[in-house]
């Protein structure tokens, strides 16, 4: 079946989820493959120096909505789906204090004065990976919404 024939005989919102839905996929692989690259080259002395590029960097992305996925790490709180079993040590020391309970800190011996729970690595890795999926398919559905709703007033406007 040709594709172009396919396509022209499907409704305007239908013709334009779909245009709004490659939209947004060839401007997630711009950013990654692109963009991204572009940046670190330009901004290489910046990243050894302080860690990262400038600040507006992220901002054209962020304004389309796809570096929200790539950022689901620190959106999507693990607490949805992981149980918090795993304890850390947040504050150590070598001395004994009263109430603190022994732990051993990269490979030295001490006492945990202050713990924290957290979820295992492979819930967490399960968490950030739901997230970046979750945000990815609520980010085309936006895409596609956006498209439908042009497609849609595109359709009004040549019935009237």
């Amino acid at each position: 079946m040709d594709l172009k024939k396919w396509f022209l005989s499907k409704r305007f919102w239908l013709r334009g989820g779909i245009i709004g839905v490659i939209v947004c996929i060839v401007l997630f692989l711009f950013y990654i493959f692109v963009y991204s690259s572009s940046i670190n080259k330009i901004y290489a002395e910046d990243i050894a120096a302080y860690g990262g590029t400038p600040a507006w960097t992220t901002t054209v992305p962020l304004v389309t909505g796809h570096f929200f996925p790539l950022f689901s790490g620190f959106i999507i709180p693990y607490g949805f789906l992981c149980e918090f079993a795993v304890p850390i040590c947040t504050n150590w020391s070598a001395a004994y204090e009263p109430g603190a309970v022994p732990w051993i800190m990269e490979g030295q011996a001490g006492y945990c004065i202050e713990q924290t729970m957290t979820p295992t690595d492979s819930c967490a890795n399960l968490s950030e990976a739901v997230g970046f999926f979750g945000l990815a398919i609520l980010l085309i559905g936006i895409y596609f919404g956006i498209g439908a709703a042009i497609g849609g007033f595109i359709q009004r406007r040549i019935a009237k």
